[in-house]
């Protein structure tokens, strides 16, 4: 009976590695430390970074909804955007829920220090990602790994409802979620392209280049995070997922699943192709078995089991005969018109209470659509109100900058005092950062309205709005409601809508 390689080495290591052995210096396990960054041991004194990833969410059936994938046409077969739902294994500090994931690609030294019989020395050449590694054997290690805390570290992994923790490969929905920036971006950062780069591109991602990456490998954690603090999410290795990959069909995962998926483009990657949404299907196996490829690697996630104990399990029994309960369709079944379906069954049905009773049922419908189409169009009109007043108030602030500027630039000529330059120069700063917030707002509510209200509602809500903000002698904002309209149209065509083109278009 052949065992595997791989398990002879953490054999090897569980028995040799019983005292701890001295800390490797931290510059090879966590480059870039944050102040709540979770730590984890490893064997030979190595360690493994982990970032809480927060997914604001109430209760334990409460989760959150997420627009995944991109709007490029050409990948449209295989990145389509497609909602998802996303909940964290673990309970915050401070409410939501959170899960862990690391904080950097698992590096060379790192897999060795696991899957070897003697301690690795660390070096800057294992600190590069670890590659040419098989998709089993990334979850392979994922146990091993697991094994070992519990071994030797139980009370350093997290805990859920006194369950303990447990290491996997993140899904892709966790990984895409942390990539884009979670909970720590806006909306409008969210759904772009990639999560927010004020650096430029070069900071951020090992990309195909020899003005990055030089199409090579590089050690972790060299570049600046993405805004939850994880490094290399894009570019240098790309990254396993847990799940099969599927085809993108509208705005669905297809129903067939094949191969592997990989997320996150890699060091081959030219620049204008990375993107949060890249995935891509690798096939598991090539004619020599299981098949590595030296620019794809992995991280790692922690996780907890969902039905933790017999008080959670009641408790989410609870939560659940709370949620509003309708009537259950069969599969692939719509119920796209319930009047037209009330009028069928009244038709079908004999003279007599029971078909009153359906013409009743008709009715209490009817104003219940009403009612909700009233308070989703009177939402729609709020946002596109909201849409207009922030637009207003990025011009006049962009007004405001120009002013001072030119006072600065008349008072410099004129020889003012330097006290004087500097307290316009305070005042240029505080409305640049004032017009930075109401743009970050302005691009957040545009997304929330492609997100929420189909193009049909607003159009129809645009002229009423109009209406509504002359009668109440505020025409002025009227072409500003036009121009928020405008905006939306161009970020439903795109997925994206640069800032400069918002600036410019109130210039």
């Amino acid at each position: 009976m052949r065992i595997e390689p791989l398990l002879i080495g953490f054999l090897a290591v569980l028995a040799a590695v019983s005292a701890r052995a001295e800390d490797w210096p931290e510059r090879y396990v966590n480059p870039k430390p944050l102040a709540d960054d979770l730590v984890l041991p490893m064997p030979c004194g190595a360690a493994m970074a982990f970032r809480p990833i927060l997914v604001p969410a109430d209760g334990l059936l409460g989760d959150r909804r997420l627009t995944l994938g991109g709007a490029d046409e050409r990948f449209a077969f295989s990145e389509g955007k497609r909602q998802a739902h996303l909940a964290g294994a673990f309970g915050g500090a401070e409410g939501g829920r959170l899960f862990y994931l690391g904080k950097y690609e698992v590096t060379i030294d790192q897999f060795r220090a696991l899957t070897e019989a003697s301690c690795p020395k660390p070096s800057n050449a294992g600190r590069l990602a670890k590659t040419a590694v098989a998709w089993s054997e990334a979850v392979q290690f994922t146990v091993l790994y697991t094994e070992w805390l519990q071994a030797h570290a139980a009370d350093r992994l997290p805990a859920e409802d006194g369950a303990r923790a447990f290491l996997r490969l993140p899904m892709e929905a966790e990984w895409e979620y942390a990539a884009r920036g979670g909970a720590a971006v806006g909306e409008g950062e969210f759904l772009a392209e990639r999560f927010p780069m004020p650096d430029g591109i070069q900071n951020y991602v090992w990309f195909g280049s020899p003005a990055s990456s030089d199409f090579k490998l590089q050690p972790v954690g060299l570049l600046t995070p993405n805004p939850a603090g994880l490094h290399d999410m894009l570019g240098n290795a790309a990254e396993f997922v847990l799940d099969p990959y599927s085809l993108a069909r509208g705005a669905r995962l297809h129903g067939r699943a094949g191969g592997i998926t990989i997320k996150g483009g890699d060091y081959l990657t030219p620049e204008d192709a990375i993107r949060s949404a890249h995935r891509e299907e690798m096939n598991p196996f090539d004619d020599k078995g299981r098949r590595r490829v030296d620019s794809v690697g992995f991280r790692l996630l922690i996780a907890a089991p969902v039905l933790s104990s017999p008080a959670r399990l009641e408790a989410i029994r609870t939560e659940s005969a709370a949620l509003p309960q309708g009537p259950a369709l069969a599969a692939g079944e719509r119920l796209d018109d319930p009047l037209a379906e009330v009028e069928a069954l009244i038709a079908a049905a004999e003279e007599g209470a029971f078909r009153e009773r359906l013409r009743g049922l008709k009715s209490v419908i009817q104003a219940n659509i009403i009612t909700r189409n009233e308070q989703r169009d009177r939402a729609a009109r709020n946002l596109l109100r909201f849409g207009a007043i922030l637009g207003k108030r990025i011009e006049d602030v962009l007004r405001l900058v120009a002013g001072r500027r030119a006072a600065a630039q008349a008072l410099q000529a004129s020889g003012a005092a330097p006290e004087t330059l500097a307290g316009v120069e305070r005042q240029i700063a505080s409305d640049e950062a004032a017009l930075g917030e109401n743009l970050n707002a302005y691009r957040d509510t545009i997304a929330e309205v492609v997100q929420d209200y189909p193009s049909a509602v607003i159009d129809r809500q645009l002229p009423v709005l109009s209406e509504e903000l002359k009668a109440r002698h505020l025409a002025q904002l009227v072409p500003f409601a036009a121009r928020f309209r405008e905006h939306v149209s161009a970020f439903e065509k795109t997925g994206a809508l640069e800032d400069g083109r918002i600036l410019s278009s109130f210039q």
